[in-house]
C-alpha cells in the first residue's frame, strides 16, 4: 500500500483542523452557544495546528526539517489532548465536586492577571467548563478534540517512520 506523500498529510492535518474550527464558530454565532474558556483554549490550539499544518503545505519541507515539523504538530496535539481531557473530567464530575466559581469574563481576567497567571486559570477551568451544553455527532465536543488531535497524532507519525525511498540506480 503507497501511502499518501507528506505534502498531503501536511494538507489533511490542515483541513481537518480549519473544519473543526469552522464547526466550532458556527455553533457559537449561528446555534447561539457560548463557549467556556476551556473551548476557547482547544479553539486556539486547533487554530494554532492548522496554520502550521498550511505552513509546512506550503514550504513541503525535506528530510530532517520535516521531521521536526511533525514533532511540533505532535506536541501540540498531546497538549490538545491534555487540555481537552482536563475538560471532559470536569463534566464528568459530580455536581457536588464541580468548581464552584464561574470566574470573570475573560477580557477582564486578561486585563488584570499576568500573562501566565491568566493562562493557567484559562487552562484549569471553571464552573461553566463542567456544563454539557452541546454535543456533535453524540459525543461531548472534548472528546471530538481528543479523537481530532489523536487522528492528527497519528497522521504526523506516519511521516516520522516514514522510510526514505531507496536511491535511484546508477545506469
Amino acid at each position: 500500500m503507497k501511502l499518501p506523500n507528506n505534502r498531503t498529510i501536511y494538507f489533511a492535518i490542515a483541513f481537518l483542523a480549519t473544519i473543526s474550527l469552522a464547526y466550532a464558530f458556527y455553533a457559537e454565532f449561528y446555534q447561539h452557544i457560548e463557549p467556556c474558556p476551556l473551548c476557547i483554549a482547544q479553539r486556539v490550539i486547533i487554530g494554532v495546528i492548522a496554520l502550521l499544518a498550511f505552513i509546512y503545505v506550503i514550504h513541503n519541507p525535506q528530510n530532517f526539517v520535516n521531521k521536526i515539523y511533525s514533532l511540533v504538530l505532535v506536541a501540540l496535539s498531546a497538549f490538545g489532548i491534555k487540555t481537552a481531557a482536563h475538560h471532559q473530567w470536569l463534566m464528568n464530575l459530580p455536581p457536588e465536586q464541580q468548581p464552584l466559581s464561574c470566574g470573570m469574563p475573560l477580557d477582564v481576567l486578561f486585563k488584570k492577571v499576568p500573562l501566565n497567571s491568566f493562562l493557567h486559570t484559562v487552562l484549569q477551568g471553571d464552573a461553566e467548563c463542567g456544563k454539557v451544553t452541546w454535543m456533535i455527532f453524540g459525543i461531548t465536543p472534548p472528546i471530538a478534540v481528543i479523537t481530532l488531535c489523536s487522528t492528527i497524532i497519528f497522521l504526523c507519525l506516519i511521516i516520522l517512520f516514514r522510510k526514505k525511498p531507496a536511491p535511484l540506480p546508477d545506469l
